[in-house]
């Protein structure tokens, strides 16, 4: 029997672009930062390490691992001056896809570039959301966003 895993939200993006301080902010865990070596999944979760989307022989296994998840959010670092995600990237999927904009509250913050980023890879811009997990500043609309797609608890 398949595991049926569609109640996880799949976080994909490069490496730096803070997928495990967003997922310890979302859960209330202590942030503490530790390179992602591996995929880790938890009980709503699959945290993906950042060389799934910035190398290209990794692209597939990004998208093997998350196809079962419910929600994938495809996450970018305000402070990331380079995009390494193929355009249209998330019209792979056949499941709601969101875009998280992190490090807002960084002073090399650069909202527009992060947002074209995202809408290059094939978000639709009414789907990006700007969050800060440091201050938690957009965390709170984040969540609700979450629980429009899965069964989440504040």
């Amino acid at each position: 029997m398949i595991a049926n895993n569609k109640n996880r939200i799949a976080l994909i993006g490069r490496i730096g672009s803070g997928k495990t301080t967003l997922l310890q902010r979302l859960t209330n865990e202590l942030i503490n930062y530790g390179k992602t070596q591996q995929v880790s999944y938890s009980d709503h979760f699959i945290d993906t390490p950042g060389e799934f989307v910035e190398l290209p022989c990794f692209r597939p296994q990004a998208i093997n691992v998350t196809c079962d998840s419910g929600l994938i959010i495809l996450i970018n670092s305000s402070t990331d001056h380079q995009n390494s995600v193929p355009p249209n990237f998330v019209c792979t999927y056949n499941i709601p896809v969101i875009g998280i904009i992190t490090k807002i509250d960084h002073k090399h913050c650069d909202l527009k570039r992060s947002q074209r980023y995202l809408t290059y890879a094939g978000i639709r811009p009414d789907k990006i959301h700007p969050v800060s997990a440091i201050t938690g500043e957009g965390i709170l609309e984040l969540k609700k966003t979450i629980q429009e797609y899965i069964a989440f608890e504040v």
